[in-house]
């Protein structure tokens, strides 16, 4: 998957030489979209997960984008927009007991006659 979203970026240099930076984009990141889609549609058994990886996946490329062409804001809008999604992130694991995970579960006690 890592070398996946390397090549998004290897495809975007190599095509953008040729052709308009924002088609080169586009066609980039479909491509690097949906072999990601379709691999974890495949690993997870579970078409949902793949479609709503990829999904996320292009709100992602499509924020990224949009940095890209505001230059001027571009460090300002990447702030916020990382800010956004740490704090996205704390909300939704903060019910979470860190110190648990992966520990097997506990066997009730057993009442024993006697």
């Amino acid at each position: 998957m890592g070398l996946a979203l390397v090549m998004f970026f290897l495809l975007l240099v190599s095509l953008s030489e040729h052709i308009e930076f924002a088609v080169a984009y586009l066609i980039a990141s479909a491509a690097c979209i949906s072999l990601l889609g379709v691999y974890l549609s495949y690993v997870l058994r579970n078409w949902r997960r793949g479609v709503g990886f990829a999904a996320a996946l292009t709100g992602l490329y499509g924020a990224l984008y949009g940095l890209l062409i505001s230059e001027n804001n571009a460090l300002v809008l990447g702030s916020i927009l990382l800010f956004a999604v740490l704090a996205a992130v704390m909300v939704a694991t903060r019910k979470i007991d860190w110190y648990n995970i992966g520990k097997p579960d506990e066997e009730p006690a057993r009442f024993v006659a006697g």
